[in-house]
């Protein structure tokens, strides 16, 4: 019993929860200082976050196992998840898990509502639906090549738009100009996936952007997403958006070095995405900290 949920767990990919929650947190410092924050609202928007994000990682595991896309190949050993390509969890009970997180998702979804206004709903209608539709039917955008585009839109502005408004009340555009270079750093997690797996997903017959642009094109995309995600932050900070000390930001691609080294020398990477994954979250947390400090009274 105990190994059996230790594996459901893990089919909900927590390591990735940070690029959601952390989004969040920079959308709330803001919009407010520190000591106005609406923990209710924020202990709800995080916890509803959290939930989509679970229920869109096995939505996804779900559909890519169904449509042929996920197989067992060599070297794929320190892959996160991928319990059922190993036939370590069946797809009713991952369909299940995903089912249960959006149910969870509801009663925080109406309390938000209600605290906040109806009009938070469209926030968190359109990314639970998008992420949905990332792999599930009839849409299926990631076997489309829109996969890398709907990943910004809900991770970046969309997310960090919802999360400012439900503390604001209203729409603030400093929140969007950061949510660009967020939007940035979580689509390279998408480019990092799909080149790694661009000869699995060429053999399932999908189209990713690997497929359409080349994945030569591909690998210059994922460098250029992370190169504009810390100079992003960076020039934010020139122009007094965000915290000076965000002209730091490009020491974060330190963190990248492997997995760019690799990318330049098209060699294959099986957890490239954890450490694009890990490489944001650690780049997020820089944020906020900076953020929170800029509001301390000196």
């Amino acid at each position: 019993m105990a190994v059996l949920l230790a594996k459901r767990l893990g089919a909900l990919r927590a390591f990735s929860f940070p690029v959601s929650v952390l989004p969040v947190l920079i959308a709330t410092a803001l919009v407010r200082p520190l000591n106005q924050w609406d923990w209710g609202v924020l202990m709800a928007s995080v916890l509803g976050v959290v939930l989509l994000h679970a229920a869109g990682n096995l939505f996804n595991d779900y559909f890519d196992f169904r449509s042929g896309v996920d197989r067992k190949l060599d070297g794929d050993g320190s892959r996160p998840g991928r319990f059922l390509v190993r036939d370590e969890l069946k797809p009713k009970e991952v369909l299940v898990e995903a089912l249960i997180c959006l149910l969870l998702a509801l009663p925080v979804g109406i309390y938000l509502m209600v605290r906040c206004g109806p009009s938070l709903l469209w926030f968190a209608g359109a990314a639970g639906f998008g992420l949905y539709c990332y792999t599930g039917p009839p849409l299926k955008l990631k076997y489309r090549a829109l996969g890398e585009l709907l990943i910004f839109l809900v991770f970046g502005p969309l997310l960090m738009l919802g999360a400012g408004f439900a503390q604001a009340g209203s729409m603030q555009w400093n929140v969007l100009l950061l949510s660009v270079p967020v939007g940035l750093a979580t689509t390279a997690i998408l480019a990092a996936n799909n080149i790694r797996d661009q000869q699995e997903d060429q053999v399932a017959g999908i189209v990713t952007l690997a497929q359409l642009v080349g994945v030569r094109a591909l690998r210059w995309l994922y460098i250029l997403l992370v190169v504009g995600c810390v100079f992003g932050l960076a020039g934010l900070a020139v122009v007094k958006v965000g915290p000076r000390v965000l002209v730091c930001a490009p020491l974060g691609l330190m963190l990248l070095i492997k997995p760019i080294t690799h990318v330049w020398q098209s060699k294959r990477l099986a957890d490239i995405d954890v450490r694009t994954a890990r490489f944001e979250s650690v780049l997020l947390m820089f944020v906020l900290v900076s953020l929170l400090f800029q509001q301390t009274p000196s």
